[in-house]
């Protein structure tokens, strides 16, 4: 859904109600939201007509999307069951109801804006009812209940005061958030739930993080638009490689080069790498030309030529104990030029290939960084590369059957009633790709190639021999 977020952060406030995390906590989200491919209007330090002229260039903007979002962080506080959020030109010594409806935002103003727009999703994040010197204030927030398709966040429950340290220079609820935000295929319920424990738990149970939700509609922040940055340590410009701009230089050159599908340049490409000096690239070259000497292997003589001697040309390009050269070779085996999980639809022709340096010891890291980042998607993949082996089982359930050919013959074929591997029911996925009259051993191979498992890590249990394999739906 396309998403507008409007995101706020206050810590100049006046005298002793200075706050230190503040924008911190909204400059980190609004990046976040980038990532996702939100637009995003960012705004720190306002003062009330700041507060005004965005609000209504928010609503304005809001009738071309599906879903809005707000987020604020600095103080905020409830005056006669009106929950309000406070410009920095609010007089916090003196708060009484004519003070703070001219210098605050009502909370109830914005839930009206959603309310006028009618958007498919709304969601309010606030983490502020921050303590005097403490991030908050004694009277706190007073319950308030989200409209239908909106769902509220506050960083404490009602009554609560908030910290304003205490996670990586934010506030412990956005730090939680921060954690959390970029999940996969996490829905917003969820999210907030495992933010709401952390933020239990990392305060000993003093300050808990509270919601009221009406969302009609599932809402997620992650669809698979961005990849986690913690555990992909490189520019975004490589992980979305499709976005890359080359700066004109030699480097650049090889990898624009490599990017085309045309194996008149990929090949010299490989050439003028092998003259390009290790200690001027760096690990986020490295990790781009892996991934397009990959992309570009099958068809350029010589990419292809450097996978197939992966052992003899990778150590070249390691620094220390990294290889960052592998790293992107194993990413783009599962992520596409969007930094998108491919979901199926694998890179794997050079999958035993890049798969059998697993056990060497000088690439153990890049082993684990494809491991980590492919940890939230583990119940989608039947196998994660590692250099820890398991035998992986597939149950094949099948029943013979004689079946009389176009040409009057007898044939006897083993029909696959099922294969189980680590309890799931994959029989329709195989039986896709997989040739009728073929055996076992072809069978194993067919799994190994689509799941991206090393074949030697696969065992074939079958409760009969299969001779020559078939479907019910190919006969």
């Amino acid at each position: 859904m396309k998403t507008l977020a409007l995101v706020i952060g206050n810590d100049k406030y006046s005298g002793k109600h200075i706050l230190e995390n503040a924008i911190n906590d909204a400059k980190a989200i609004a990046e976040t939201f980038e990532k996702l491919g939100y637009e995003v209007i960012y705004l720190s330090d306002c003062n009330h007509e700041q507060f005004a002229d965005t609000l209504y260039d928010f609503e304005q903007k809001l009738e071309n999307f599906d879903t809005a979002i707000f987020y604020f962080a600095g103080h905020g506080f409830q005056v006669e069951n009106e929950n309000y959020l406070a410009s920095i030109d609010c007089n916090l010594d003196n708060i009484h109801t004519f003070n703070v409806s001219a210098s605050c935002i009502k909370l109830d103003d914005i839930l009206f804006i959603f309310k006028r727009v009618k958007t498919k999703a709304n969601i309010v994040i606030v983490d502020a009812c921050r303590k005097f010197l403490d991030r908050g204030l004694n009277t706190s927030f007073t319950t308030v209940t989200a409209p239908k398709g909106t769902i509220i966040a506050f960083s404490t429950s009602p009554g609560e005061g908030a910290k304003d340290k205490g996670m990586e220079g934010h506030s412990i609820y956005t730090g939680s958030l921060l954690k959390y935000i970029g999940r996969e295929l996490l829905s917003v319920e969820a999210l907030f739930k495992k933010v709401r424990n952390t933020v239990f738990n990392l305060t000993a149970g003093g300050q808990t993080s509270w919601e009221h939700t009406s969302l009609i509609n599932d809402f997620y922040f992650n669809t698979g638009q961005m990849v986690h940055s913690i555990v992909v340590p490189y520019d975004e410009s490589v992980v979305k490689d499709r976005n890359y701009v080359s700066k004109g230089d030699d480097i650049d050159e090889i990898i624009t080069n490599l990017k085309t599908s045309d194996w008149n340049k990929q090949n010299p490409a490989m050439d003028k790498l092998t003259t390009i000096p290790l200690k001027i690239l760096t690990k986020n070259h490295l990790f781009i030309l892996g991934r397009n000497i990959l992309q570009a292997s099958g068809y350029a003589f010589n990419a292809t030529n450097f996978i197939e001697n992966l052992k003899t040309e990778l150590p070249k390009f390691t620094i220390g104990d990294e290889n960052h050269l592998l790293n992107g070779m194993l990413f783009e085996i599962y992520f596409d030029s969007n930094g998108d999980f491919r979901r199926g639809n694998f890179k794997g022709n050079y999958m035993e290939t890049i798969f059998s340096i697993r056990h060497i010891p000088q690439y153990k890291k890049s082993f684990e960084f494809i491991s980590n980042a492919l940890e939230q998607y583990k119940d989608e993949l039947f196998y994660i590369p590692n250099t820890i082996d398991s035998i992986i089982d597939v149950d094949v359930l099948a029943t013979e059957k004689e079946v009389t050919s176009f040409m009057d013959n007898k044939v006897t074929y083993q029909i696959i009633d099922s294969i189980i591997i680590t309890g799931k029911d994959i029989t329709a996925t195989i039986s896709s790709v997989c040739q009728t009259g073929t055996n076992s051993k072809y069978l194993k191979k067919t799994i190994s190639n689509l799941l991206l498992i090393p074949i030697e890590l696969l065992n074939i249990n079958e409760n009969i021999p299969i001779l020559k394999l078939a479907f019910k739906e190919n006969l």
